[in-house]
């Protein structure tokens, strides 16, 4: 059978594991794959060229979520101006969910492709260079004769053992001073009920369990290979949940994945892990194995802190669930870092409040807030339509907060905190970026200058949401008593000036921790066993 040629385009932050797994699986059947990042408008022309020079057979748009639908619809019919003869499948959650909308609004895509989308991308290819008979390609909706056809969805995870790994780049990313790679050791999510989220939506219909599970032996092989040949140092775990629903099921994994990563001969003190869970699956033991294991840091789930938020977001956790998984946590020297999502549909002035006397509480952590966004397929977006709050246009929905006095604070933190030109959130993604960076370096460069910049982090986070505590407390008082800003200009100058002093002390530090890193290295590439920053005089000539 012919090969042919698939350019495959997503959003690429980081490395892109969505088409970068359909990479591999691609490869591995003979043909030949080209990646091209697609993050923000101006990329565009990049993408365009290209394709130009790839003449591809195929082209696979991964749009994950709705916030950059409007930029690839953009980026698709662009692409039908140069090469119109081109097949454009666009795939991933908010399509699956939306594959009607997006076939009736933008003609210029040829089809979907739903759910899981290993089997169905090498099929569809296959058609495309054979008879282009595609009511076999599973998963797939394409249109044919002015009419849309739907085929056949496959309701099961694929092995995730017997995938190919992704299609790595060229050069390994470079994250918090060491070589960095992303991996996924499932797929799936045993709560899958928050309300925000589509990922239970995304497998209500797999047959037996809602998650699929890689081996201990695979994932230990993948990092065996980023390892090896890409030196790289620092993981970070995407899975929606790394944790399992059975305490004992989550020990006994973490376990084995230890064991089959040391059992390939890396050296695990010198390789750190950044994951996501749970706080009502974080005890003592959890969080010792998890040390144990390498890992540095925890995005944790924490989403709400009120009884209520977090009832009404179906979080099936509660806040003494989280204070403990906090409190754990630092125990063990894990970093945590969280989300509060204090706007949603049916929040209230007394959920908010208690959302800001807990970022009082936990002000040495690093954070952000915000509100439950509308997700394709999610609980939510069905709430809002059932509850007539929807608001704004498809595909970018937005809605109406019932308690008019907190909808009234969320324009206000639109107008403030989350304006467009605000550095407000560039600074949280600096503090929580940070606060995994001093505590790669403690894990990795264990000593007296490491120890000595993690004070100095913790310091500055403290700093900054002490301040932050009081603008937002500002917010709450004005809805509280349903005024408007006095100065809505002077309040955002503050803000900017504050945010931009604390972004500035935050590079200062990530340069230290930089030197810092740099010098250990080239210490170790000399074969000097002694560590730099633990000899006063060499600290003192070094400055570190």
């Amino acid at each position: 059978m012919a090969k042919g040629k698939v350019l495959l385009i997503g959003a690429e932050d980081e490395e892109n594991l969505a088409i970068r797994s359909l990479g591999g699986v691609l490869i591995s059947e003979g043909h030949q794959i080209k990646i091209s990042p697609c993050s923000r408008i101006d990329q565009i022309k990049l993408v365009l060229g290209d394709i130009r020079e790839f003449q591809p057979d195929l082209i696979g748009v991964s749009i994950a979520f709705q916030s950059l639908a409007k930029m690839f619809f953009k980026l698709i019919r662009e692409i039908k101006k140069i090469n119109p003869e081109v097949h454009i499948t666009v795939g991933g959650h908010f399509p699956t969910f939306e594959y009607e909308n997006i076939l009736k609004n933008v003609p210029e895509i040829d089809s979907v492709v739903r759910f899981e989308g290993e089997k169905a991308i090498v099929a569809l290819i296959e058609s495309i260079l054979s008879d282009k008979d595609f009511s076999k390609v599973p998963n797939l909706v394409y249109r044919e004769d002015k009419t849309i056809k739907e085929n056949q969805c496959k309701n099961e995870f694929p092995n995730l053992d017997e995938l190919p790994f992704p299609v790595r780049s060229n050069n390994p990313q470079i994250r918090l001073g060491e070589n960095f790679a992303t991996l996924i050791a499932s797929r799936g999510c045993f709560h899958s009920s928050c309300l925000y989220c589509c990922i239970g939506a995304f497998h209500s219909k797999k047959i037996g369990c809602k998650y699929a599970l890689r081996s201990p032996e695979s994932i230990a092989d993948e990092i065996f290979e980023l390892y090896d040949k890409r030196k790289v140092r620092l993981f970070q775990f995407h899975d929606d949940n790394f944790m399992l629903p059975n305490k004992e099921d989550s020990l006994k994994r973490f376990k084995e994945i230890k064991t089959a990563i040391q059992n390939k001969g890396i050296n695990i003190d010198k390789i750190a892990f950044l994951i996501k869970a749970r706080p009502d699956s974080i005890d003592e033991e959890v969080a010792e194995i998890l040390k144990k294991l390498g890992v540095v840091g925890v995005f944790l789930g924490v989403e709400n802190a009120s009884e209520s938020g977090l009832k009404a977001l179906i979080r099936g956790s509660n806040l003494k669930d989280i204070k403990n998984a906090i409190r754990i946590l630092k125990e063990k020297e894990i970093s945590v870092t969280f989300n509060l999502l204090i706007f949603h549909p049916n929040a209230t002035l007394e959920e908010i409040k208690e959302n800001i006397t807990f970022m009082e509480e936990y002000k040495d952590y690093a954070l952000d807030f915000g509100r439950a966004e509308i997700v394709a397929g999610s609980p939510l977006e069905r709430l809002v339509k059932n509850q007539d709050l929807l608001r704004g246009d498809w595909p970018n929905w937005s809605y109406k907060i019932r308690d008019d006095k907190v909808d009234k604070m969320f324009s206000m933190n639109k107008e403030s905190f989350r304006k467009k030109d605000s550095s407000y959130s560039r600074v949280a993604h600096h503090l929580i970026a940070l606060v995994y960076h001093v505590y790669v370096v403690k894990r990795i460069y264990p000593g007296i200058s490491s120890n000595s910049l993690l004070v100095e982090v913790n310091g500055l986070i403290r700093k900054f949401n002490e301040y932050i505590v009081k603008k937002l407390s500002e917010l709450y008082e004005l809805a509280k008593n349903n005024k408007d800003f006095d100065n809505l200009e002077e309040f955002n100058q503050d803000l900017e000036k504050n945010c931009i002093r604390i972004i500035k002390e935050s590079k200062k530090l990530t340069k230290k921790l930089e030197r810092l890193q740099l010098i250990e290295k080239k210490f170790e590439v000399m074969g000097l066993k002694e560590s730099p920053q633990n000899v006063k005089l060499i600290r003192e000539i070094l400055r570190i």
